[in-house]
């Protein structure tokens, strides 16, 4: 039995406007209209668990509309996951150590003792390029 658009925001927890926005980016096909309304198959429940899963792991909503588009071409998953992955390990590398730059830097900052706030910059700026 076909879905109404309330039926999947609610079955998903995502907004009747995030569903009409991914269809219109192509994540969601477009759905069958009966009297002009939407009716999605019941598969689009687990294709929006797809999308949950890689916007969770950090993958833009282009790159995962490139997995879904393989998918959707007979590609096996494992073939269209792999190469989002390869690209998104350095980004998330990247984002790892800046995380743990900022944390010493907070570390340095709360233990400050410093004159001045610009006394305090120009001693972080020397920190940072050591």
């Amino acid at each position: 039995m076909d879905l109404a658009i309330g039926e999947v925001a609610a079955r998903t927890g995502h907004s009747q406007s995030t569903l009409r926005y991914w269809e219109s980016v192509g994540l969601l096909p477009a759905p069958e209209r009966v009297g002009g309304k939407r009716r999605y198959r019941p598969s689009v429940v687990d294709r929006i668990a797809v999308i949950d899963l890689a916007r969770h792991a950090g993958f833009s909503l282009a790159e995962v509309r490139d997995l879904l588009d393989g998918v959707d071409a007979g590609a096996d998953p494992q073939s269209q996951w792999a190469p989002l992955v390869a690209r998104k390990r350095p980004e998330v590398e990247a984002l790892i150590a800046r995380a743990h730059a900022m944390h010493h830097l907070l570390g340095e900052l709360e233990r400050c003792a410093c004159d001045s706030l610009a006394a305090c910059a120009a001693e972080a700026r020397a920190g940072l390029s050591d």
